[in-house]
């Protein structure tokens, strides 16, 4: 830490020999006043800005300490296959779970991409190829 020269104390408390040709005292008194005043200021803000320091080096290290944790509980997932009510559970802060798609969600959804991508046309031979599996 810094050392200082003089306290606001030393300050008040200097005295100056009166000489005849010296500046006028009351002026001398009153500067030194306001450096006073200046010099009070200036410890309270740096003990301030010690013990904020002191506070922040604290709080880095118990940040260090603590494992980050990265999921949130109010965290929510998308989960195309659930309803509107699971949607509705999530919010209040369940967990979603992603459920195991079978054959017939995948099926559906590849005709979905299929309908958007090709058009009418992929509805077309989607329907004669299930008409034909259908027969078997």
């Amino acid at each position: 830490m810094a050392t200082y020269n003089f306290t606001p104390k030393d300050i008040y408390d200097a005295d100056f020999d009166i000489k005849m040709r010296g500046y006028d005292k009351d002026q001398v008194n009153d500067l030194l006043d306001d450096v006073i005043v200046d010099y009070e200021r200036f410890q309270e803000e740096i003990l301030s800005l010690q013990e904020e320091n002191e506070f922040l080096k604290k709080k880095i290290r118990n940040l260090e300490s603590k494992p980050q944790i990265a999921v949130s509980e109010n965290t929510q997932r998308f989960n195309p296959l659930g309803s509107v009510g699971e949607a509705a559970e999530a919010g209040a802060g369940a967990r979603v779970t992603m459920k195991s798609a079978n054959n017939f969600d995948i099926l559906k959804r590849l005709n979905r991409l299929e309908r958007a991508v090709f058009g009418p046309q992929a509805q077309t031979t989607t329907s004669g190829a299930e008409s034909g599996v259908s027969a078997e």
